[in-house]
């Protein structure tokens, strides 16, 4: 079992649409916490993609359901209090499920991601929400080259994706998000100030 804390430690929820810059702020933010004496954990709602499901006929992997919502709701709680030894994790290329050691000291959580966070909220206590907004031309760049040089997928099988399932599921499930956030952060400047004023 995971090293346990005397009382659950924050958890911050870090959202936003597809490539809009939620893994890279979470690092920059991490980094920043350190440097200001926290212990940042970092996890990513990617890591709770349901292993061995058919994807949606309407939003392809761009759903909610496409999250494992139990088994990432399960693990935020228990690790707030220091209560798990593992995490999960999944490889994107493959689409399996695999477990990573949690060995290291933490006095907060960072978890983000664009499917994950509609589960999360009002189920799992959260200190602060913070929604990433990022121009669509920027994001649709970015997630085409990541998906073609990171997960080894067609260009043409990535644009297709991008414009019948991501988007639709974006304004379906992701854009409804923003209306929850304590903090908006526009572009990929890494504005790190009006969230680290909420966590002093």
């Amino acid at each position: 079992m995971g090293r346990r804390l005397s009382g659950a430690v924050p958890l911050v929820c870090i959202c936003g649409p597809s490539a809009a810059g939620k893994t890279t702020f979470a690092a920059h933010l991490a980094e920043r916490l350190r440097a200001n004496g926290r212990d940042p954990l970092l996890i990513a709602c990617d890591d709770y993609y349901r292993s061995g499901w058919s994807p949606n006929s309407r939003y392809g992997f761009d759903t909610v359901d496409a999250i494992d919502a139990e088994e990432l709701r399960l693990q935020l709680s228990a690790v707030r209090y220091g209560q798990l030894d593992s995490l999960r994790c999944y490889d994107m290329r493959t689409r399996t499920v695999g477990f990573r050691p949690l060995n290291q000291p933490y006095d907060m959580v960072l978890v983000e991601g664009s499917y994950g966070p509609q589960h999360v909220l009002g189920a799992v206590p959260i200190s602060l929400v913070v929604y990433i907004e990022t121009p669509l031309l920027p994001r649709l760049a970015k997630r085409l080259w990541r998906d073609v040089r990171e997960r080894q997928r067609p260009p043409l099988y990535v644009i297709r994706q991008m414009l019948l399932e991501m988007l639709p599921g974006e304004r379906r499930f992701i854009h409804p998000l923003r209306r929850c956030a304590d903090v908006v952060v526009r572009g990929y400047g890494w504005d790190l100030g009006p969230v680290l004023s909420r966590l002093d």
